[in-house]
């Protein structure tokens, strides 16, 4: 190996873009390209502190940051090799098991991988900045996508003692098909289209919900089957969050926040191309999920009974009746139910749904899977099945879930749930 040839090499990769802003992933790069060319080979401890800023209680058995990291490095050399170098070019590698920069010669090349693409939104493809959002989105959901961004920076650069129990979390049975790859995650946050009803005169009177337009699209297509109907509303392109899906996404962030790239959008400016192109993890009430509820519920032992708020086991009969109000609302005793699946998407991805029929069941199912206790329970009951579904019972008082237990782990099938998918 040549030095020039690999600066030459380094200096092409950096141009390519492909290392995205600067960040942990570059400072890796150049930190493997000093102490290769000294001829030297960092142990992963070293990379821990210098690179990631961790301190001297580092257990590189408990976490796998440098790992991770490593890996996305040694995929965008792939990528790069693939996209800008011919079969007669030296290319930049990093050995399996190594933490080091090599130049393999071209008679060492094997045929590149295939690369999983997922289309910009962006003229600048970095795997840290969003996608630009619809011009129709109100300012709702930028503050809402700050606050999100606040969590993961807060998180970024805080470790603590949970690092080992947040590990053991990212490499369970419930998020580790998702972390354990390179594939993108879509968070999908189920939110409610509103629209303005008017008078004679066109002046909007109050705003009003109608569960079946839950888009743009979806107010189109029904102006266009419905005219008369439609007539008395307006498109106000206004949508609403319920307060749990932030107090869950509270939760949530901390365990996603692995290395990966990770995109927030309303379930009402979804693209359904996503669900086949990246991780989607839905976050919101039963009643939100739009486009995804037919899907989840295709292969679920429950089905929706009279309203969202009542869930039906078809296997054992029990009918499940929240009788919960949304958050903010005065109120006694109440019983929720929270709800969660795993399985495969249409295109090798999976789908993960955290949701419930009111706010105490999305914000339980949120904090008991990104605790230890709750995915090794989950885990341990889900006796080794790749898709499987979960249902809580929560009890509480006014507003505050006092109890909770986990009534059933059940295995899913996929063999239906695509079928007729978009």
């Amino acid at each position: 190996m040549t030095a020039d040839e690999l600066q030459r090499q380094a200096k092409l990769f950096r141009a390519s873009g492909l290392l995205g802003k600067p960040g942990a992933l570059s400072r890796l790069f150049d930190f493997l390209l000093a102490r290769s060319l000294a001829g030297e080979v960092p142990k992963e401890i070293e990379i821990a502190l210098q690179v990631f800023g961790k301190g001297a209680n580092f257990d590189v058995a408990q976490d796998s940051v440098v790992r991770v990291y490593v890996h996305k490095l040694r995929r965008r050399l792939e990528d790069f090799a693939a996209r800008s170098l011919t079969p007669y070019d030296s290319r930049i590698a990093i050995p399996k098991g190594e933490y080091r920069l090599v130049l393999e010669p071209p008679a060492q090349l094997a045929p590149a991988p295939p690369v999983v693409e997922v289309a910009p939104s962006a003229p600048t493809p970095t795997s840290e900045t969003p996608p630009p959002w619809r011009q129709w989105l109100k300012p709702a959901l930028v503050v809402f996508a700050a606050f999100v961004a606040g969590v993961v920076l807060t998180y970024s650069f805080t470790f603590d003692s949970q690092d080992r129990n947040l590990n053991a979390v990212r490499h369970s049975a419930v998020w580790s098909p998702l972390l354990d790859d390179d594939l993108p995650i879509t968070v999908v946050v189920g939110d409610y289209f509103l629209l303005g009803e008017v008078d004679e005169a066109s002046n909007v009177q109050r705003l009003v919900r109608e569960f079946y337009i839950n888009s743009n699209q979806d107010f189109l297509d029904h102006l266009q089957i419905n005219p008369d109907r439609m007539r008395r509303y307006r498109n106000l392109e206004l949508t609403y969050l319920p307060a749990a899906s932030a107090f869950a996404l509270q939760d949530l962030v901390p365990v996603l926040n692995a290395g990966k790239q990770v995109r927030v959008t309303l379930l009402s400016a979804l693209d359904p191309s996503v669900l086949k192109s990246t991780h989607v993890v839905y976050v919101g009430y039963i009643s939100g999920m739009g486009m995804l509820g037919d899907r989840v519920f295709a292969q679920s032992r429950l089905a929706l009974g009279g309203s969202f708020d009542e869930l039906h086991d078809l296997q054992t009969g029990t009918t499940y009746v929240s009788t919960a109000m949304p958050m903010g609302s005065e109120g006694g005793a109440f019983r929720d139910f929270g709800y969660f699946s795993t399985f495969a998407g249409p295109n090798g991805n999976r789908v993960v749904v955290i949701s419930g029929t009111r706010d105490n069941g999305v914000m339980h199912v949120a904090e008991a899977l990104s605790h230890r206790a709750g995915v090794e329970e989950v885990g341990s009951k889900a006796a080794g099945a790749e898709s499987f579904e979960t249902l809580y019972e929560i009890d509480g008082m006014a507003r505050a879930g006092l109890n909770a237990r986990l009534l059933f782990v059940s295995a899913m099938k996929n063999d239906a749930i695509w079928s007729g998918a978009p």
